[in-house]
């Protein structure tokens, strides 16, 4: 069998059950965002079992592992956080207990996103035991506090190792076996109303800043952002909460924060952001500033994170989407859709920040992310594990593709 594609395919066939046992066994570790500890030290384990060239856990605490040490980089992430589990009641089971049924395997991350993290640990380990990565570093990286922060983690990892150097990266979260492209961005924008505190029974006395906020989020919810991407859409904007700051129930606010999410689908800074707002924001004298998290990893490491992830889009014709295209083609005989998604992923630090090219690709619905109808196709399982190993493996062989490990 000399088709790289049906022999990456034939293995991955023969381990369908191993693949099976693994993803149960990780959906099986609670690894809600800040608590990945247990299931990163297992990933780590596991790496090493399969014969990763490298496997360590970094200050951060991702997971990372390599297979090769060859000129084309590429590095494949997929996150180790899930949300919570939910209650067992509306999943009719345990979440964490998943439940496959014939060809599907149920519970919590099954589709975000340990089912596409253990297709890629499996697409590296069929490079490794094949012998097929002539060319090509693969970096693997089970990332996390994706849930929370995307991008922060990520950005630590290649910060805390300047051996990962890709010239090419894989995305690894629910698409429907679509190729993906692009995905807009995303920012969390804080507007602050400020006014006096008074006691309810003398309100007269204050200026009740949630009423005085009141003609901002009128004209929030009216407005239709102007720019428009030919491929992602339109941007959008939603108020999404409304903070009071007041002592106690009886006392009109002094303070109200107006938080609302902003979808980005071109590009804007986010100096263009604040920009666009000023005209509303003085519709309730208020000033408005992106948020800006700390966040701090199970191991205690500190990042400090600007909510703000711009969109990014790669060309369709760009080597690492025709090496995509052809990998979907090779694995599954047919020509797969290319599209965008509708939700932010780390790819929004990963290309949108660095610049460099990315592309989407994993099993599942992304409709069914963090929702107690979780539920995956072990036959796309085994796909999408090829087609990654294919997609490596292809950008290796471009000329494009040649980048310092």
């Amino acid at each position: 069998m000399d088709d790289p594609a049906k022999k990456i395919t034939a293995y991955l066939e023969a381990h369908r059950s191993e693949m099976t046992d693994f993803l149960a066994t990780l959906v099986s570790i609670n690894s809600v965002t800040y608590h990945e500890e247990r299931a990163v030290a297992w990933l780590q384990e596991r790496l090493e079992a399969f014969g990763y060239d490298e496997a360590y856990i970094d200050a951060a605490g991702n997971c990372a592992g390599r297979i090769g040490r060859g000129p084309a980089v590429i590095l494949a992430d997929a996150h180790v956080d899930t949300v919570e589990p939910g209650s067992p009641a509306d999943w009719g089971f345990d979440p964490l207990q998943p439940r496959i049924t014939g060809n599907t395997i149920a519970g919590r991350g099954v589709v975000d996103d340990k089912g596409p993290l253990t297709a890629l640990i499996f697409a590296g380990r069929a490079i490794k035991e094949l012998g097929l990565g002539e060319g090509l570093t693969y970096w693997l990286s089970a990332s996390i506090s994706e849930e929370d922060v995307e991008g922060s983690c990520v950005r630590a990892m290649m910060e805390l190792n300047p051996r990962i150097k890709p010239g090419g990266i894989i995305v690894a979260e629910a698409s429907g076996m679509k190729i993906i492209r692009g995905h807009k961005g995303r920012a969390l924008i804080r507007m602050e109303v400020a006014g006096k505190a008074a006691h309810a029974s003398a309100a007269w006395r204050g200026e009740n800043a949630l009423i005085k906020a009141i003609p901002l989020i009128q004209a929030i919810d009216r407005r239709r952002c102007d720019r428009e991407d030919p491929f992602l859409g339109r941007g959008s904007i939603e108020v999404t909460t409304v903070i009071c700051d007041t002592p106690s129930l009886n006392t009109i606010p002094g303070r109200a924060t107006v938080i609302a999410d902003r979808r980005i689908s071109c590009g804007e800074s986010p100096e263009e952001l604040l920009e666009e707002l000023k005209p509303l924001l003085e519709l309730s004298g208020a000033r408005a500033f992106i948020d800006t998290e700390e966040v701090t990893t199970y191991r205690g490491y500190k990042i400090e994170q600007s909510d703000y992830f711009p969109s990014w889009i790669m060309p369709e014709d760009h080597p690492l989407i025709r090496a995509g295209a052809g990998a979907y083609r090779e694995v599954l005989g047919k020509t797969p859709a290319i599209e965008s998604w509708s939700f932010c992923t780390n790819a929004a630090y990963l290309c949108g920040i660095t610049g460099i090219p990315a592309i989407g690709f994993g099993p599942g619905d992304p409709a069914l992310c963090h929702s107690p109808e979780e539920i995956l196709s072990l036959e796309d399982l085994v796909a999408a594990a090829a087609v990654y190993a294919k997609i490596a493996l292809n950008f290796a062989a471009a000329p494009e593709a040649a980048h310092p490990a």
